[in-house]
């Protein structure tokens, strides 16, 4: 089954420079997208990569705490129910072990065919800054909170003016 999207066609727009966190202005934000769906995965590497960032994905919960551990990337986008390790026990295992301390200044971008945030908040996820996007993915939206959260950890970058709407969506 493949995943289902909505939006626009894409578009190039400017990525968050990374200069103030000791990295050089050409270096691109590095995004994790952890998901259990192949196709999901390669659907947001492919729209993310075509966005001018760099993409790591990892299949469940497990592999995606490994990648993280090792490349600490600028973000992070996970799936709430994957095999292993969910994706609350990953952002609960983030907030309360030492070992992980360093991973949590990560931002997080919840993606999920569950679309009860009630839900979404009843798995503990107030450990950690996060924010929630329902699948079938808003492409636009996507990008609107892709670029949020880094701008969490590179203060420089403008706003897109081209979903400054969704803001309040």
């Amino acid at each position: 089954m493949s995943p289902t999207v909505a939006g626009p066609a894409r578009r190039n727009l400017p990525v968050p420079a990374f200069a103030s966190m000791g990295r050089s202005p050409s270096t691109k934000p590095r995004i994790l997208v952890i998901d259990d769906n192949q196709d999901v995965l390669n659907l947001l590497r492919d729209e993310l990569t075509a966005e001018g960032y760099e993409v790591e994905t990892a299949l469940d919960g497990l592999a995606g705490l490994r990648s993280l551990k090792r490349s600490k990337p600028d973000l992070v986008i996970i799936d709430i129910m994957m095999p292993n390790i969910s994706g609350p026990a990953v952002m609960t295992l983030i907030g309360e072990k030492d070992h992980y301390r360093e991973l949590r200044d990560i931002p997080m971008l919840i993606i999920s065919a569950q679309s009860n945030i009630e839900y979404v908040r009843e798995e503990g996820l107030s450990l950690t800054e996060w924010d929630y996007l329902a699948k079938p993915i808003d492409f636009d939206r996507l990008h609107l909170l892709v670029q949020r959260k880094l701008a969490l950890r590179a203060p420089e970058t403008p706003p897109r003016p081209d979903v400054a709407h969704l803001a309040s969506a």
